[in-house]
């Protein structure tokens, strides 16, 4: 990161331990869209606009579902939210045992307190909110005046109550479906259990979704039927199978085309003709995890979903088939990122690669910059074949890469080196994809070593030359627009040890290489030469290179820093302080301070003139 003020500030905390940072404070988070709890879909009467709302740990985030942009960032809440619903007015969301009411999308105004056990499910309803907790108690609130109207115990033997909807036009009424599979049909102001429904020996219910016709109602079970049934008279309509395990989103499309979508646990969706009774399409690997949340907008051909893989995508249904493509989408990692980069100086981008083997940029100005340069692959024809579950062909995640964009308009302008692979290979920024070479040494062509894989990478100021360490100590030069081997560091290889650092200076006159054996070595870029060797107190975990004021920032495995003057070669700073291992480093731009990150779940801010 070259703008260590931003970086941090994207993430809340650090520094001074449990007080937070006096130095930094959290601004916003970048990349966050979607858990595994379902969006809600709203209509504002006044702006006459759907709103989509998402939970993102401790708040909620609202989007447009014209342009998919954020509106609104809700306060935020004391823990993780674990239910969202919403009404006409109100959004409602839960933690634990307490229920929170928000008003504008964004302030508390409620708070009903009642519940002794966890609450999982929520149902808005008129001027009346329902909440079930995990002790199978389900309490009817007075929205405005916060009291409880009524309670009601379950025997979870009998009846563990498993999802919950109102009955479209059933004035007061409320449909619970249950664990054993059987439902119940409950008067709420009456506090009467009007009619019982012994269910269909298929499991449990895992979702229940009124059906766009009065009486009819869809419901989803844990073997993965669908049963589409009226209620009025109790009476089977139609039953649907998917092999995908259980049913866990349903919806209907209101735009005059009879079809029901079903979401399934491994993120494929069935489209079922409600009139043929039949399966006419598929939409395989539409996220990559569980669908959370399906909802298709009021009237149009537009299919919402989300997900625990951090997306939310709208499918419009205009081509023929049946099937939906993919309209709009806002996606961040699926999987915790490992490591982020600014791209560029002006830092409006941010680099991320996460552990899900995906690339991605994320805009610090608006989302609408953000876009993913997608997954790494041996052989990308064979990946689209085979699909996102069955793809033999992705690479691992990328550890560490480096980025230039002094000739990204002409050639690929990044470098990236995968977790135990020994193949680096190169992205393009202008064409978000992957680029056109992967860089191996010629020596490990023909012999595949198990134990030897890329470690660290780096490119030249002008964006020719890209530095690859090896774990077997070996460090190779490579031209960024051919691909061509340039050369290697040492008579066999630089270092005994494994590489954990390399840097090339301003003016490519320099490289810097810094071994697990205990050495850093400063070798001449052109004739790989080495010009000088010392002998570091620790090994060296990490190694970090502030190009414009040539000073070197060294993490050792003993969780110590030394910062290195390369133009004198001599250590000038030593910092102690982390009691764990240092992930990574930063300098903010002007070189005066250095942000480490480190496994005991801090942020330290070194100040590099005065020693502190």
């Amino acid at each position: 990161m070259s703008r260590a003020g931003s970086a941090v500030r994207a993430a809340p905390g650090g520094g001074s331990g449990s007080g937070g940072s006096a130095l930094f404070s959290g601004f916003r988070a970048l990349g966050l869209y979607s858990n595994h709890l379902p969006h809600v879909l709203r209509y504002h009467q006044r702006h006459r606009e759907f709103y989509l709302l998402t939970a993102a740990g401790r708040s909620f985030h609202t989007y447009n579902v014209k342009k998919l942009g954020i509106v609104a960032v809700s306060n935020a809440l004391l823990q993780d939210i674990t239910c969202l619903a919403a009404d006409r007015m109100l959004v409602f969301a839960s933690y634990g045992n307490l229920l929170h009411a928000f008003a504008r999308n964004k302030e508390v105004v409620h708070i009903y307190d009642g519940h002794k056990g966890e609450i999982r499910l929520l149902q808005p309803f008129g001027d009346h909110v329902i909440s079930v907790d995990i002790d199978n108690v389900l309490i009817v609130w007075d929205v405005q005046s916060e009291e409880e109207y009524l309670q009601l115990n379950f025997d979870k033997a009998v009846f563990a109550v498993s999802a919950i909807m109102h009955p479209s036009t059933y004035l007061n009424k409320i449909l619970l479906g249950s664990e054993q599979g059987s439902l119940q049909l409950w008067n709420v102001k009456s506090n009467k259990l009007l009619y019982s429904f012994p269910g269909w020996g298929l499991g449990s219910v895992t979702t229940l979704e009124q059906a766009p016709a009065v009486d009819v109602v869809a419901i989803g079970l844990v073997s993965g039927h669908i049963i589409v049934h009226n209620i009025k008279f109790d009476e089977t309509l139609m039953k649907f199978q998917q092999d995908w395990g259980p049913i866990t989103a349903i919806s209907f499309r209101t735009d005059g085309h009879p079809v029901m979508a079903a979401g399934s646990p491994i993120g494929h969706i069935a489209l079922w003709d409600l009139e043929e009774k039949k399966l006419i399409s598929q939409m395989r690997n539409a996220h990559s995890t569980a669908i959370a949340g399906m909802s298709f907008v009021q009237g149009e051909p537009l299919l919402v979903t989300n997900g625990a893989d951090n997306a939310i995508k709208i499918w419009i249904f205009d081509g023929p088939g049946g099937g939906g493509r993919l309209l709009r989408c806002r996606m961040g990692h699926s999987a915790p990122p490992t490591k982020i980069r600014y791209h560029g100086q002006n830092g409006q981008q941010i680099l991320s690669a996460g552990q899900d083997g995906t690339l991605q940029s994320f805009s610090t100005v608006h989302e609408r910059f953000n876009k993913s340069l997608g997954r790494g692959s041996i052989n990308k024809k064979k990946s689209k074949r085979k699909g996102l579950q069955y793809d033999t062909m992705a690479l691992p995640p990328i550890t560490a890469f480096a980025t230039e964009i002094a000739r990204q308009n002409d050639w690929d302008g990044i470098i990236a080196c995968h977790q135990g692979y020994i193949t680096c290979t190169t992205w393009n920024y202008q064409k978000t994809s992957m680029g056109a070479h992967k860089l191996k040494p010629k020596a490990f062509i023909k012999n595949k070593p198990l134990d030897v894989y890329a470690t660290v990478v780096d490119i030249t100021t002008c964006g020719n030359f890209a530095v690859i360490g090896l774990s077997t100590g070996h460090v190779d030069v490579y031209n960024m627009q051919s691909g061509i081997h340039r050369g290697h560091y040492g008579k066999e290889k630089a270092h005994e040890g494994a590489i954990r650092g390399v840097a090339v200076d301003g003016l490519n006159q320099l490289t810097i290489t810094a071994g697990s054996e205990g050495l850093i070595k400063f070798w001449k870029f052109k004739t790989m030469d080495l010009v000088y060797s010392a002998n570091l107190s620790s090994s060296p975990s990490t190694m970090l290179f502030h190009r414009d004021s040539g000073i070197l920032g060294i993490a050792s495995d003993d969780f110590g820093i030394s910062v290195l003057d390369i133009e004198t070669r001599r250590i000038v700073r030593k910092f102690s302080g982390h009691h764990s291992q240092i992930n990574d480093m930063t300098f903010s731009p002007d070189g005066r301070w250095l942000i480490t990150a480190s496994m005991d779940c801090t942020i330290k801010t070194w100040d590099l003139p005065s020693g502190w």
